[in-house]
């Protein structure tokens, strides 16, 4: 059996076993099963490495799918709102690496693990698990689990293979050593893998079905070359709504929700059009956004995700337009049509 290697994975083990005090697990808004399962995995981690230490989560907007798994798993995490947290701390960032002005102190130390493309940081880092090689951040948790040879307990499997199964868009994404990760999972629990596997077989809930219909009712249609991208906006479950346009028939979707005095933004594309565009959302899309409209954001070639302060949101749609033809016009692509 052959799972990725973890650099510096034995001084982060010594390193908390000696740490004394709070831990502060910090997920993304609307922290899907990747981010939740590996936030479980990392509670019971810890506590395994160093029982004494205090761990609590930031209480963050978790995805129905999240919470779902949170209620698989039978799992509670012990909540704190970010006037709570007080330093020193360590603050664990997982499946993200935004970090909050707030948490931001020299009495408080940093983790990241993370498998999205790296974003530039102004704070240093206690360590720095961030590789885009892994294909969720799940898959960097199974492997410090591997590497530290921590028994496996049956909850921890299950939000483990979750988080797999749900960034892997059920192995869409995959190569040997994810197999190889998924192998060891099920070495003592080969019965988890069909329950999860339920877990994401479940009926939209009607809210989400709403949402997926609106942004087709909204939708439009731009044309690049022989690429389409479709465009619309909604007041939530944007990225279901992302990936209905793809299924629609798009190259690219993007969704715009404006809710709670916040814009999101959801990119998805076809599996094969970063390759055949040489576009890759997290790269070229997301950090133009950044240094417009300021925000946070991150993802993945084909899927991305930006949240803002409210923006105007014709303001934002026109920016991406432009955005995407002025990248398409680089790469001597004309703007072909538009509806």
């Amino acid at each position: 059996m052959i799972l990725r290697s973890i650099p510096q994975f034995e001084h982060f083990v010594t390193f908390l076993r000696n740490i004394q005090g709070t831990v502060v697990l910090i997920m993304h808004s609307q922290a899907d099963p990747d981010a939740v399962g590996s936030a479980i995995a990392m509670t019971h981690f810890i506590q395994a490495i160093n029982p004494n230490l205090s761990i609590s989560t930031l209480e963050p907007d978790v995805s129905r799918l999240g919470q779902k798994l949170l209620d698989m798993t039978d799992f509670q995490f012990s909540f704190v709102n970010i006037n709570e947290v007080k330093p020193p701390c360590l603050c664990i960032l997982v499946d993200t690496s935004a970090i909050n002005q707030e948490f931001i102190s020299p009495e408080n130390q940093f983790v990241i693990l993370d498998h999205h493309h790296l974003v530039k940081l102004e704070v240093e880092l206690a360590f720095d698990f961030r590789f885009d090689s892994f294909r969720a951040t799940a898959e960097i948790v199974t492997c410090l689990y591997y590497q530290a040879k921590i028994p496996l307990k049956l909850p921890v499997v299950k939000a483990l293979l979750a988080g797999i199964i749900f960034d892997t868009r059920r192995f869409l994404y995959a190569d040997r050593e994810l197999f190889e990760c998924i192998d060891f999972l099920l070495s003592e629990y080969p019965n988890a893998y069909p329950e999860v596997i339920n877990y994401f077989s479940s009926k939209r809930s009607s809210s989400e079905k709403m949402a997926c219909i609106k942004a087709a009712q909204r939708m439009k249609k731009f044309q690049i070359g022989d690429k389409i991208l479709l465009f619309s906006h909604i007041s939530s479950f944007e990225a279901a709504a992302a990936r209905a346009l793809i299924t629609l028939g798009g190259d690219v979707g993007v969704v715009i929700a404006n809710r709670k005095n916040e814009t999101r933004i959801s990119f998805r594309t076809t599996p094969d059009f970063p390759m055949e565009t040489g576009i890759s959302l997290a790269k070229d899309i997301i950090p133009a956004l950044i240094d417009h409209f300021g925000g946070t954001g991150g993802g993945h070639d084909g899927a991305a995700g930006y949240n803002s302060k409210e923006l105007e949101i014709n303001s934002v749609k026109s920016f991406i337009f432009q955005l995407f033809k002025n990248i398409f016009e680089k790469k001597n692509v004309k703007w072909a049509s538009t509806e």
